[in-house]
């Protein structure tokens, strides 16, 4: 019968928790730096030239030694969540009811304010539960709002849930201020399944791509695109695009429970990335070619990046409100 437990493991003096089940299989949660994803672990023998010294297969990209967090993080992000908006704000600045605000440009290479404020901030362990079949770990932040450029004060809280084989993620926003705030979010996983991602068949849903001008910002305008659809080798082809997917999936009820799937297959596996989609939920996917083009990320989103000032498909969280969205990952 299967167990699982969490455990602490810094990561030098960055703490982190592990959801491990007994078989070995594990997910880490770099809680001091971003609360993010940042390495899944599983018991493979379709990897087996490729598993560690532990027997394991890293599913996902992160940061192995606490040395290296602060140094990479600001050109990966990897596995974090981007709250309270996802991608590029233009100039970092956005105007919100009349009002603009003026943002952090957090980035040496472009004039934009990039991913939020929490991808580098301490989370909170909130508790732990399990039975034979899950891990179930609760992580939070407060955005106290003491920031002219975002004066908005929130609660972001992380439900990761992990069986060995999947993870789930149920991140929530609540609004603990006085007024409406404008919002947006999304994830930031880097995955992998052994070698390089040009062997691998991705395969999207049917979608749009955002269109981008010269600063690298969606211009509002889009066209179809199928590179992907049905299943398609990624080859040596550099991607940094954001696929919006069609009113099929954005204007689902979320009761109807709509996901869009992202497959990304080898010869021998295949991982299935998945998000909750509909009326005020992840309805966009970003995706990222990293230059050593060892992983993939594939981030779902809220929106195209920028929608503190398009406001397409931006979320107006109320006071006392609370905002949930959900996506997880399978390997097969």
């Amino acid at each position: 019968m299967n167990s699982f437990k969490i455990v602490s493991r810094p990561l030098g003096t960055v703490e982190c928790f592990v959801i491990r089940r007994n078989d070995g299989a594990e997910l880490e949660i770099l809680s001091g730096f971003g609360a993010g994803l940042n390495a899944w672990r599983v018991p493979c023998k379709a990897f087996a030239s490729q598993t560690g010294e532990n027997g394991l297969v890293d599913l996902l990209f992160g940061y192995r030694d606490g040395s290296t967090i602060h140094q990479l993080a600001p050109d990966t992000n990897a596995g974090c969540r981007l709250t309270p908006f996802p991608g590029r704000t233009a100039f970092a600045k956005f105007n919100w009811n009349g009002t603009t605000y003026q943002l952090e440009n957090n980035v040496s290479w472009a004039p934009h304010a990039l991913h939020g404020f929490l991808q580098n901030k301490p989370w909170k362990f909130q508790s732990f539960e399990s039975d034979s079949e899950k891990g179930v770990a609760i992580f939070s932040c407060d955005w106290p709002g003491a920031f002219a450029g975002f004066p908005f004060p929130f609660r972001a809280v992380n439900k990761v849930t992990f069986t060995g084989e999947s993870f789930t993620v149920e991140s929530s926003v609540t609004n603990i201020g006085a007024k409406p705030m404008p919002y947006s979010e999304g994830w930031h996983p880097y995955f992998m399944l052994g070698g390089k991602v040009d062997d691998l068949v991705m395969d999207l849903p049917e979608s749009k791509l955002a269109l981008l001008d010269s600063a690298d910002l969606p211009t509002g305008n889009f066209k179809d695109d199928t590179r992907f659809v049905g299943g398609r080798k990624i080859g040596g082809e550099f991607i940094n695009d954001c696929f919006c997917l069609g009113e099929e999936f954005a204007n689902a009820k979320i009761s109807d429970g709509t996901c869009a799937h992202v497959t990304l297959k080898s010869e021998n596996q295949a991982l299935i990335i998945w998000q909750q989609t509909g009326v005020e939920q992840y309805n966009a996917i970003q995706i990222y070619t990293p230059p050593d083009r060892k992983s993939i990320a594939i981030e779902p989103m809220t929106a195209e990046p920028d929608a503190l000032n398009h406001h397409r498909g931006l979320i107006v969280v109320t006071p006392g409100e609370t905002k949930t969205f959900t996506f997880g990952a399978s390997l097969k």
